[in-house]
């Protein structure tokens, strides 16, 4: 089930809100646990199975963790916790990936290969993994104490806004709210506000950037111009920006109906100016979640300059393979580890102490300073955006080489004309997720104080309202006027 299908929008969360608002606060824990199993259901039967046992077997073994007078014991029931869970993430995730690579090693040696029948892959395993995760090592750390029922715990791993797709909410930062959460009519209408405008930035730009950007990518390779690339990669930039964005946004603004506080998942992260601000951007809650859980473990910063790049490397090998069991994640995780390593390096040098820097640019020209940043890492992020979308590395790095192919620009011939790729509709949307991509922080809040101060509460409240209703309803008209899209991140 998604957040932008009919069954969600008209039967399946009407009801549960109208239930939950009715039922006494002593019950509404149970409520949501039970809505949460069902959404996840829907989705993934044989996943729920899966999601229920090993929340029964992390409860028990947090409980004895915390009861465990001795380091040694709570050493070993951490390990037992941490390495069960990353097991039933490699099992469902990852076996179908490391038996089909074994096979095709074994067959290029003329050996037979492993008999296997494909896993069944439980959406969104990654996403309560890392949550279980979160809440054992929190326990162990001393940043939170274990829950004291059963209900409580099983609710943080499935609330179903962030099952499927995050954020990742780590568990010392909703402990107290798991316990009480009241939900006043400004959190449902804040709520309502948030969830409409992340629909409108699935349905109405990302969908329809889809369109284009799966067109391209279908092309047979041969009809493929550098025009065509160029077209591909950037619609696909942004639709993989709005999609995930604008479930993030629809997560944050359920979590604020219901009571709940999520932490923000995206903050425009095209206008960074190098990848380690992109990172502080984007997915911000997975990134934080590697930061504290193994990144800082791993020694940080507190390490020497070599391991510290070494770390580095660890964690965005670990993140893209993270993401998904192919070549391709792997690869953009080490293109992104790249890029951080160049970072460090640049930052460590710290070129900006030159004199010379400082004359050839000036104070004038700092704004041109940041345009070239955001314009260089900005064609980076959507080289490696390539490489993610692509099915596989080999068409992945023919499609790089097509982009760049300037010199047989004017001899590449297609039988595919533009007007079969993009529209009215699609360039006018492409124009839209620029704007609003690019739009300087600096406008954003300069309009933001405009607003505040020329508006009292009252205005707000009705020019929200008619936003809600608007967004809302052109994008249920969007809905049903094409096939349904599901979320990018779904398959992770």
């Amino acid at each position: 089930m998604s957040f932008s299908s009919i069954t969600f929008l008209f039967y399946f969360f009407p009801l549960f809100i109208l239930i939950y608002n009715k039922a006494p606060k002593r019950y509404r824990n149970m409520i949501i646990l039970l809505a949460s199993y069902l959404f996840y259901i829907w989705s993934s039967p044989q996943g729920a199975i899966v999601l229920f046992i090993t929340t029964v077997i992390d409860f028990i073994l947090v409980k004895y963790l915390y009861n465990s007078r001795t380091k040694i014991k709570q050493n070993i029931i951490l390990a037992l916790s941490v390495i069960g869970n990353i097991t039933v993430l490699i099992y469902f995730k990852y076996s179908n990936f490391f038996i089909y690579e074994i096979n095709k090693i074994l067959e290029t040696f003329h050996f037979n290969p492993l008999v296997w029948e494909n896993v069944i892959f439980p959406i969104g395993v990654s996403f309560f993994t890392f949550h279980k995760i979160s809440y054992v090592i929190d326990v162990y750390s001393g940043k939170a104490e274990p829950s004291d029922n059963f209900l409580n715990y099983a609710m943080y791993i499935a609330l179903f806004p962030k099952l499927l797709m995050g954020p990742i909410i780590r568990y010392h930062n909703i402990a107290t709210q798991l316990k009480g959460h009241d939900n006043s009519i400004d959190d449902i209408f804040d709520g309502l506000f948030r969830f409409c405008v992340g629909f409108a930035k699935k349905v109405l730009i990302a969908d329809v950037l889809a369109e284009v950007a799966d067109k391209v990518f279908q092309l047979d390779f041969s009809s493929i111009t550098v025009g065509y690339a160029w077209l591909g990669m950037t619609c696909y930039t942004f639709q993989i920006y709005f999609d995930f964005a604008g479930y993030s946004d629809m997560a944050i603004g359920i979590g604020k109906i219901l009571g709940f506080t999520f932490q923000e998942n995206f903050n425009r992260p095209y206008i960074s100016q190098n990848f380690s601000e992109f990172w502080r951007r984007w997915h911000i809650s997975l990134s934080n979640w590697f930061k504290e859980y193994l990144y800082i473990p791993l020694g940080g910063n507190r390490v020497s300059k070599f391991r510290n790049y070494l770390n580095l490397w660890v964690v965005f090998l670990i993140s893209g393979l993270w993401h998904g069991a192919n070549w391709t994640f792997i690869v953009w995780g080490i293109y992104h580890g790249f890029f951080l390593f160049i970072d460090k390096i640049a930052h460590s040098c710290n070129f900006s102490k030159f004199r010379c820097v400082k004359m050839f640019w000036g104070e004038r020209f700092k704004w041109l300073s940041k345009v070239i940043n955001i314009s260089l890492t900005f064609i980076l992020v959507m080289i490696g955006w390539v490489i993610f979308r692509s099915d596989n590395i080999t068409f992945a790095f023919q499609y790089l080489q097509r982009i760049f192919d300037f010199t047989n620009i004017n001899q590449i011939s297609t039988n595919v004309m533009l007007d079969d790729l993009i529209n009215n509709r699609n360039i006018f949307t492409l124009f839209i997720a620029s704007f609003i991509s690019f739009f300087p922080d600096s406008g954003v809040t300069k309009l933001q104080g405009k607003f505040k101060n020329r508006i009292n509460e009252l205005q707000t409240f009705w020019i929200k309202q008619c936003i809600i209703i608007i967004l809302f309803v052109l994008s249920f008209a969007s809905l049903l006027n094409k096939s349904f899209k599901p979320f990018i991140y779904f398959r992770f």
